[in-house]
């Protein structure tokens, strides 16, 4: 019998929560309990990454009062939550990142539309990241920016044998470019043209192609991404690539010990690039918050402060998932702001406040400082 990817992540995740125990104690060094003296409003926040399941949910429901997702649902809650930023897959290989279609480009493109309507749709109080000028340098209470990322490269893909030259190979890339796309995850879960995703094993390095897209990538100024690839080609990318590479929602396996995971080995090349490993609430039976911080400080102490992140932190009261039906009950029912308070007093204990603006959200802002167009 088949299960989720979540499910699997779940069974055997939860195994490794004892690890979390020896983070704890690292942390130690720190110094003293703090009295937290900030909220989420006190920072600028970055979602790292928003599954697009509540668009398709809302929007495959029969009732138009649900077909506004993001201005009537969404966004009124990352606004009470503190959120500036979701960086917000538009597209991708997963079906639910082409709205079921069997075509991948085609069904991409109509995804990408969905979300730039959406944005459309908000009089304003929602806006897309392109250049330097468009990076938050405060706090935000009225709007939120968007960075648009693609969650593997199979839109992009080219034949195998298209008799193309270099700079033809790469025009799809730059198609979403064109469109808003700064982010590029280099696969998904299974093999590409770029190459191997975690399901591949240790995997092999990128492809002739999938070289040139990370190196037309730096060109442009867009965000590698390499949650979910393979060992092999994440250490390929980290080792070719002039720019930072970002695992926006990826935990240590010294906490979660599967294949989709990141080892020290892959965490401490990202940091080399300059980037960040972006860890992720999943469940609150595999990563409650307190393990959450625990992740956050055994990263920190594996390569430095400046080389975390927040991916999701957990889908919350009133966001309709997979199943089109809002979430009501377990930890599901926390708000965003309930979400982000109860992280951010968790880390007060352990952080100072400037290391705090780092993780959820300066590493961020200062990677899209380096790469991104001037405008």
């Amino acid at each position: 019998m088949k299960i989720s990817r979540r499910e699997f992540i779940s069974r055997t995740g939860a195994l490794a929560y004892g690890s979390s125990l020896l983070a704890g104690a690292m942390s130690q060094a720190r110094g003293e309990t703090r009295v937290p003296t900030k909220g989420p409003m006190d920072y600028v926040i970055v979602h790292g990454h928003y599954d697009i399941w509540e668009f398709n949910g809302r929007l495959a429901m029969e009732d138009e009062a649900q077909n506004s997702p993001l201005r009537d649902f969404l966004l009124p809650r990352l606004l009470s939550g503190g959120v500036n930023v979701v960086i917000m897959p538009i597209a991708g290989e997963a079906a639910r990142h082409r709205i079921g279609s069997d075509q991948v480009l085609a069904g991409s493109l109509r995804s990408a539309d969905m979300i730039i309507r959406e944005i459309e749709k908000t009089n304003g109080k929602a806006s897309v990241i392109l250049s330097k000028k468009d990076i938050p340098e405060t706090p935000d209470p009225n709007h939120v920016k968007f960075f648009f990322d693609i969650e593997g490269g199979s839109p992009i893909q080219i034949d195998a044998e298209p008799g193309l030259y270099k700079d033809q190979r790469l025009s799809l890339l730059r198609h979403f470019y064109r469109i808003g796309a700064r982010g590029l995850q280099l696969t998904r879960d299974g093999r590409n043209q770029l190459g191997d995703g975690w399901l591949e094993g240790e995997g092999g390095k990128l492809s002739r192609f999938g070289v040139e897209v990370v190196e037309e990538m730096n060109r442009l100024g867009m965000m590698i991404g390499v949650s979910h690839v393979s060992e092999n080609t994440l250490l390929h990318a980290a080792d070719i690539s002039k720019h930072p590479i970002v695992s926006t929602h990826q935990n240590p396996r010294k906490f979660i010990n599967t294949r989709l995971q990141l080892s020290d080995q892959m965490i401490k090349a990202i940091a080399k690039t300059g980037g960040l490993a972006g860890v992720r609430f999943h469940s609150d039976r595999l990563t409650p918050y307190e393990m959450l911080v625990d992740m956050i400080d055994y990263v920190a102490n594996l390569v430095g402060i400046e080389h975390t992140g927040i991916g999701p932190v957990g889908h919350d009261n009133g966001c309709a998932g997979i199943d089109h039906e809002p979430a009501t009950s377990g930890t599901l029912a926390l708000t965003k702001y309930e979400q982000y308070s109860r992280l951010i007093d968790l880390m007060s204990k352990r952080f100072s406040d400037k290391d705090i603006a780092l993780v959820l959200g300066g590493n961020y802002l200062r990677i899209w400082k380096q790469i991104l167009p001037d405008a």
